[in-house]
């Protein structure tokens, strides 16, 4: 059984999978773990992300029933399911959390962390270079809003590196379809009782590509989330 799983939810991240290659391939982690990837690659992609995904793991999952990163997590989880692992962590495509940064989340839930996300805004209070106004200060409110509705203190809810114990993760019941996803699991790991640490890690501009994130109204469907979970 491998140790770790990481998942990645992929649409049109060629630029940052081949960041995310040449950084795993200087990293220490895969001579500590053995690590299964799962890739969920969006069937609108229209460049080469399959293919470089290819180049991690075999373990390769058509989106093609639905959309959204919330989706795609979802789909990824039940695959795992199958064969889990003892911890998992969901990381972003687009090369903007290194495999130093998953290090440092692995290494809380190796520590006693049920829950762990890496946090952009612990090791300094001012806005990330390369990161919008708009998406810092539009993050910055919904972790406030977070941290009033789970009573637990989060600095960034909306960060793109999630990590699990096995049996932390089998306790979630995820239901969002996109980007909602982290506002979800910030009130699963409340509902159970999850131990939930934030790691400081680093984080730089996506590589390539652009965005899919929809700040008015992904918003909006973060702060529903929120309210109800």
């Amino acid at each position: 059984m491998s140790d770790l799983a990481i998942i990645i939810p992929v649409k049109d991240e060629e630029d940052g999978l081949r960041f995310l290659h040449d950084d795993f391939r200087k990293s220490s982690l895969g001579k500590e773990y053995d690590i299964l990837f799962i890739f969920v690659i969006d069937e609108r992609t229209n460049d080469e992300s399959k293919k470089i995904a290819s180049f991690f793991s075999e373990e390769i999952i058509d989106q093609s029933k639905t959309t959204g990163k919330g989706a795609a997590i979802k789909q990824a989880v039940r695959s795992w399911a199958n064969n889990p692992t003892r911890l998992v962590v969901f990381l972003d495509a687009d090369g903007s959390y290194s495999f130093d940064s998953v290090r440092k989340l692995v290494n809380a839930l190796e520590n006693g962390a049920d829950v762990a996300s890496g946090s952009r805004f612990l090791s300094s209070g001012r806005r990330p270079s390369g990161m919008t106004r708009l998406h810092n200060f539009g993050n910055r409110g919904l972790s406030l809003f977070s941290s009033f509705r789970n009573r637990r203190r989060i600095t960034d809810l909306c960060t793109g590196l999630w990590g699990f114990k096995r049996e932390s993760l089998e306790m979630m019941r995820i239901k969002s379809n996109g980007f909602d996803l982290e506002a979800e699991l910030a009130g699963l790991s409340r509902k159970n009782r999850l131990k939930h640490i934030e790691v400081p890690v680093d984080w730089s501009q996506r590589k390539g590509g652009t965005s899919k994130l929809r700040s008015l109204r992904d918003g909006l469907i973060i702060f529903i989330r929120i309210l109800i979970t």
